[in-house]
């Protein structure tokens, strides 16, 4: 009885979610430095910051995996508050995700180990990086669209991509409506 009650809870937050498009934007961003916008647009520079993440064939699961860690699963028991957004890339038939830890870790030895050991603890850079902000579902199709717009844009601007990977960024929980939805496609600058 419980438990149906417990479901029953459950499901009603997630339709008033969908209904009232409520979305909690309470989570720490890594901090940036806005060097020029334009429009959706925009260059950026970041530090680095401390993540956690995972790399899986076919990416299957790998934020419920990194989730683990955070809510808990880690040598200490101790849970991470969610921050935002998520980053992600691909490489071949592999996809990297990576959680921005909060703040308040300044170094890796701060952080709990995982007890999972596709979970890996590291420093990430981006560097100076040109963003395209959109909404929608972070879907591939939807990254390879923006991606195409953030490209034309870099080269309109006589700017230099570094390479030709790009990141995702997801600042969303999957209650919230797409229409009301923030990702973006991050491309490295030299």
């Amino acid at each position: 009885m419980k438990k149906s009650k417990l479901k029953l809870c459950f499901l009603f937050l997630i339709f008033f979610s969908f209904i009232t498009g409520a979305q909690a934007r309470n989570e720490e961003t890594p901090p940036f430095k806005s060097l020029y916008s334009e429009g959706p647009f925009q260059v950026r520079s970041y530090p680095k910051m401390l993540v956690a993440k995972a790399t899986r064939k076919n990416g299957d699961n790998l934020f419920r995996t990194i989730a683990d860690y955070i809510f808990g699963n880690n040598e200490s028991e101790e849970e991470i508050p969610m921050t935002a957004p998520v980053f992600s890339f691909w490489r071949k038939n592999y996809q990297t995700m990576m959680f921005y830890m909060p703040s308040n870790y300044q170094s890796l030895e701060e952080l709990p180990l995982p007890n999972n050991e596709e979970v890996t603890l590291g420093n990430f850079s981006l560097g100076k990086v040109a963003v395209v902000r959109f909404s929608g579902y972070n879907s591939e199709r939807a990254q390879r669209k923006n991606l195409s717009r953030l490209r034309k844009w870099i080269n309109k601007k006589g700017l230099e991509m570094r390479n030709n990977l790009y990141y995702s960024a997801a600042y969303d929980s999957p209650y919230v409506p797409a229409r009301k939805r923030t990702n973006e496609v991050i491309i490295k600058l030299k």
